[in-house]
């Protein structure tokens, strides 16, 4: 029996909320001027694991509002 989580099945789940461009643009650079804030050295890996989640899920809505703009599915 594969109980590691490498050995589980991925979620078809994708995600669904794509703002509009000014808006997602708009976060993006607020939460990317907070990354770059964000003293590593003293920061806890709590704290530096979830500046880079919210970088990725920036970076998600910001390539999705392109890609609803340029009428693209992704």
């Amino acid at each position: 029996m594969h109980s590691s989580i490498a050995h589980t099945e991925p979620m078809p789940w994708q995600p669904t909320f794509v703002p509009p461009l000014d808006i997602a643009r708009e976060q993006a650079r607020r939460v990317l001027d907070e990354a770059n804030a964000l003293d590593t050295s003293l920061a806890s890996e709590l704290a530096v694991y979830g500046t880079f989640g919210a970088l990725q899920e920036s970076l998600r809505q910001v390539l999705a509002a392109l890609d609803a703009e340029d009428g693209r599915h992704a």
